[in-house]
């Protein structure tokens, strides 16, 4: 257990959770753990062995793997902040061309045409909401 841990949990900032693993709230999990849990899900183990095994709760396991198998990253997301600008010029002048060709179009099916086209990678494809915003303020 590291420094930091025992620091956070001696200051009451963290907990005993149900299966006997200490965590502090409001912190990620240490991405040596995270590792863990990608490389134990990758022998076949299964979700709920692998939490009662590390001792970490079902729904922190299978929402690190979900984000795993969505993007390939064990990172932990960014709570608040803005995201970085991914609608780049090239990109919003595809999304204007999708939507001529097809005005019914949707945005998730743009978005999915964006990463099917290779026009995006998962990493940097912009959201329903982003495609959404484009089209309208190309609109007006």
């Amino acid at each position: 257990m590291s420094l930091f841990f025992v620091y956070f949990f001696l200051k009451g900032h963290g907990g005993i959770n149900q299966l006997g693993g200490v965590f502090v709230n409001g912190r990620p999990l240490p991405n040596q753990v995270r590792q863990q849990i990608v490389q134990l899900a990758n022998q076949n183990v299964r979700p709920c062995d692998i939490s009662r095994q590390l001792r970490v709760s079902h729904g922190c396991v299978s929402k690190i793997l979900g984000r795993y198998y969505e993007t390939g990253s064990i990172r932990p997301g960014v709570i608040g902040g803005s995201k970085p600008k991914v609608a780049t010029a090239s990109v919003v002048e595809a999304i204007c061309k999708y939507k001529e060709d097809n005005p019914t179009m949707f945005a998730w099916e743009i978005r999915d045409r964006l990463l099917k086209d290779q026009i995006c990678t998962v990493e940097n494809v912009p959201s329903v909401s982003s495609i959404n915003r484009i089209v309208r303020n190309k609109a007006s």
